[in-house]
This record gives structure tokens, sequence and C-alpha cells, in this order.
């Protein structure tokens, strides 16, 4: 008993082929295009702040009962600002990956308090209007953080104040980045706090009776 094998013309196994690997073409494309559904995940913005402050050498009977931060809209944001004078200096631009941990103001009042021991002492409130808090790209890797502050000092009664100034501080970024930035902001928190409580003694001396005296911070 003879067997007889089934005799396949070659060019119906080049076909076989040629569809075998077109199969496996198109199951790759599947696959790729199943793992492309989900989006990849966006980066998580870092996160950035001023700190709590350290506790300066202002006397107890200087130190404000309390100090209140205000600002313009576009600083009650947790956005970090940056501008970049080298281009269009009169553009304000945002890091899109990075941001304040809080709006500057509330960051800057903590900082402030601390500081100046808000509420150990004296009676007087301390008001500051912050009117600028930008990273300022001035050429290469160099940067600087711009703080531009005002403030008042008013008595226990009465929104008169005793005295005001204004003090616009600059602080060289260690890195032209975000992360350098914020670390210049820390740096000029401080050196604000600093000024500050220099005023507030300088004040003390200057007005008559000091700060202690009837009708100004004494409770």
């Amino acid at each position: 008993m003879s067997t007889r094998e089934e005799y396949t013309p070659p060019a119906s196994r080049d076909g076989r082929r040629r569809l075998a690997e077109w199969a496996a073409g198109v199951a790759a494309a599947l696959l790729l295009a199943g793992c492309q559904v989900f989006p990849e995940r966006p980066p998580v913005a870092a996160t950035y702040d001023l700190g709590t402050g350290e506790r300066g050498s202002l006397a107890n009977a200087l130190a404000p009962a309390r100090v209140t931060v205000s600002a313009p809209a576009w600083l009650q944001v947790t956005a970090m600002h940056y501008r970049d004078v080298r281009g269009d200096p009169g553009r304000r631009r945002t890091y899109a990956d990075n941001r304040w941990a809080a709006q500057p103001p509330a960051m800057l009042a903590l900082v402030l308090e601390r500081a100046l021991g808000a509420g150990e002492g004296g009676g007087c409130r301390l008001q500051v209007q912050l009117d600028e808090f930008e990273q300022v790209f001035h050429g290469g890797d160099r940067s600087e953080a711009r703080l531009v502050a005002r403030f008042a000092l008013l008595p226990v009664r009465g929104g008169k104040p005793l005295a005001s100034a204004a003090l616009t501080v600059l602080e060289p970024a260690p890195t032209a980045d975000a992360s350098g930035g914020a670390s210049a902001f820390r740096a000029a928190a401080g050196r604000l706090a600093d000024e500050v409580a220099q005023w507030l003694a300088d004040t003390d001396r200057t007005l008559p009776g000091g700060l202690a005296g009837v009708g100004h911070c004494r409770r």
C-alpha cells in the first residue's frame, strides 16, 4: 500500500509565509496601540516654600501683635513667576512643573511672624503690601529673586500709621531654574525680616515716647 503526499506549489508556500508575517505584524501593531491607550502619567510638580523663618533678636516690646500681608491678584496664586529681561522684559511667565506650597503673601506672613516674634509683646499691627515677587533672568545662568514690599506700623487703636517704609530685596539665585529661585526667595524673605526688625528698632528710637509710649503700641 502506498501513501501519496500532497504536493504544494512553491507559490502557495510563499503566500502562506507572507500571510503569517502579515498577521504577526498586525498583532504587534495592535499590541503597541493597546499600550498607547493609557497616556503617560504627567510629571509631578515640584513644590517649594519659604520655610518658617527663625526668631530674630527683636525685643519682645517691639514685636507686632500680628502681621498681615496683602498682594495684587497675580501674586495670590501658587504659580512661580519669572521674567526674562533678555528677550521680552514686559512678559511675566510661570514655571510649568513647579509651584509654591502656598500663596506668596501667606508664606511671607509666616516668615515675618516667626522672625519678629509676633504676638509676644507689643500691640501694634504690621501691615505689609507685597508688590513684586518674581525671579528675574538677566543673561546666561544669572538670575535673582526680586521682592518688593511696602510696610506700615499701625497703633493699637486707629488706622493712621505710626511709620511706613518701602524696600526692594534682590537676592542672587544659585542656579538659573525654579529650585535656585526658591532658594533665593528664602534668603530674600529672611533679609526682609531682618530689615523690618531694624526698621522697628529705629522707629522705637525716633518716635517720641518709643513704641511703648501711650497711644502707640501699648496694649
